[in-house]
């Protein structure tokens, strides 16, 4: 595949890019593309189709057919993105690191707290995790129609804004079926039938450009268990002895 620069921007505008503050940096895990994704009439969030590049571990996905009839294949799994003011490069090899938290590269994040937005390390709510954890598993107690793609774009645009409510990356009152995702994951969590981030981690995608790195968008990914788990556990552990070092 040749990389492409051409860049999507999950928001209504486009935002400058600023390498950020150094937060916690996470594990490193592999190499993605960032492929195609249904786009909604509303926002230009996931899904996205992730292809990973000698990762360190297969994330689950769906194992549904995607957009334009792409078979389900390892390697290749669906995501959201967390971040609404920040980059997307698609078809570009982006380096990968797993965390629990967000490291956006965006002006829109910059300053303390970075206001409403979280901030450049903006911890994953476990609404969030929830939602996409059983949205890959295909549990989901709000009905997403995985087999025809026009109903498919329009639940992924209304997951997505859920998404984006719960992370506080957009205030606008949800409505229609973003609404009931928003509470079915309040009510899972406020009921203690699910707490932290279960399977569900953050992939902060970054590239070096003239030996700066440069984070991108925030994607969301399922750590397959029990494999998965202690392949990036040891890679957390090696990471937490180079940095005591």
């Amino acid at each position: 595949m040749s990389p492409s620069l051409s860049r999507c921007v999950c928001a209504s505008i486009a935002a400058s890019v600023f390498v950020a503050a150094a937060p916690a940096r996470g594990a490193f895990v592999g190499h993605v593309y960032m492929n195609d994704n249904y786009r909604g009439p509303t926002t230009m969030g996931g899904e996205f189709r992730v292809e990973t590049v000698n990762f360190h571990f297969t994330p689950a996905a769906t194992g549904t057919m995607f957009k334009w009839g792409l078979a389900p294949a390892p390697g290749l799994f669906e995501s959201f993105c967390l971040e609404k003011f920040e980059d997307q490069v698609y078809h570009t090899l982006l380096s990968a690191d797993l965390s629990t938290s967000t490291t956006a590269g965006s002006a829109a994040y910059a300053g303390v707290g970075g206001g409403a937005l979280g901030g450049a390390a903006d911890a994953l709510d476990p609404r969030t995790a929830y939602l996409y954890s059983h949205f890959i598993h295909q549990t989901l107690l709000t009905p997403y129609d995985y087999a025809v793609e026009a109903n498919r774009h329009l639940d992924a645009d209304e997951l997505q804004k859920a998404i984006w409510f719960i992370e506080e990356e957009d205030a606008t009152a949800l409505t229609g079926k973003a609404l009931l995702f928003f509470n079915e994951a309040q009510a899972a969590v406020s009921s203690g039938a699910w707490t932290g981030l279960g399977d569900v981690r953050v992939l902060n995608l970054y590239t070096f450009e003239n030996g700066a790195r440069v984070d991108w968008q925030d994607q969301l990914v399922v750590i397959p268990a029990p494999a998965g788990a202690a392949v990036i556990g040891a890679g957390l552990l090696s990471l937490t002895r180079r940095r005591r070092r």
